[in-house]
């Protein structure tokens, strides 16, 4: 696909096609594999459920100085997207409306004076499943599942550490009702990774996405990726 269907993409112009960017980040990976997001490890639940969301600060709240309403992306019971606005209540919990079975992005939607979270907030679906640092206004999670009836291409990954060290970078999805599978795997020293795909990878429905990394001393890493969705014919 050239550059300018690529910005007719990113327009909507094209029926049937969209992107996602997905990023993430880990202040502490060490020299065993972990998720590039907040928590440093992400929770995939069995089944579709509500979730819970709670703030560490009293300040996210409706009418506080911090986060008061946050949105939550993901995806129902059917794998079908959905997308929820929820009403902060601080250090106590609020549920959604509707059941997740996959979560991939929440992020601040108003907030107060503070512009952006105060504490930090976490959401549940039966273990930890996602994070928004304290200031950072949304998660940080490179981490993705692909809607029903959809499929996937996978066109660029990049890769950052903060320190002057080896480290490696590892790109992995599962099938629904599969195990996980090593789809690309980067060794690097000191310096990133950033690696274009001349034939993007395709990734079926329902399949999760992944990426992890360790480091030989305790690092901070980044990762991000870029996907085109296209609907899958009817």
């Amino acid at each position: 696909m050239s550059e300018k269907h690529f910005f007719g993409v990113a327009q909507g112009v094209h029926p049937g096609v969209s992107h996602i960017n997905k990023f993430g980040y880990n202040t502490s990976v060490g020299s065993s594999y972990e998720v590039i997001c907040d928590l440093g490890t992400h929770h995939y639940p069995t089944s579709a459920a509500t979730a819970s969301i709670v703030s560490s600060d009293a300040a996210d709240t409706s009418a506080g100085t911090g986060a008061r309403t946050v949105e939550v992306q993901g995806l129902d019971g059917d794998y079908a997207e959905v997308t929820e606005t929820v009403t902060m209540n601080g250090t106590a919990a609020v549920s959604t409306t509707n059941s997740f079975i996959r979560i991939f992005r929440v992020r601040v939607k108003t907030a107060g004076t503070n512009e952006t979270n105060v504490g930090n907030i976490t959401l549940t679906i039966g273990s930890n499943i996602a994070r928004i640092t304290a200031g950072q206004g949304q998660t940080l999670m490179a981490v993705y599942t692909v809607p029903a009836n959809k499929t996937a291409f996978l066109l660029k990954f990049q890769g950052s550490l903060s320190k002057n060290q080896e480290a490696n970078f590892q790109l992995r999805a599962r099938d629904l009702n599969s195990g996980w599978n090593v789809k690309g795997l980067w060794g690097v020293f000191s310096e990133g990774v950033t690696y274009d795909y001349p034939v993007p990878l395709k990734f079926l429905e329902k399949t999760d996405i992944e990426i992890r990394g360790k480091a030989g001393a305790t690092s901070e890493m980044g990762a991000i990726f870029d996907l085109v969705l296209v609907d899958n014919p009817v």
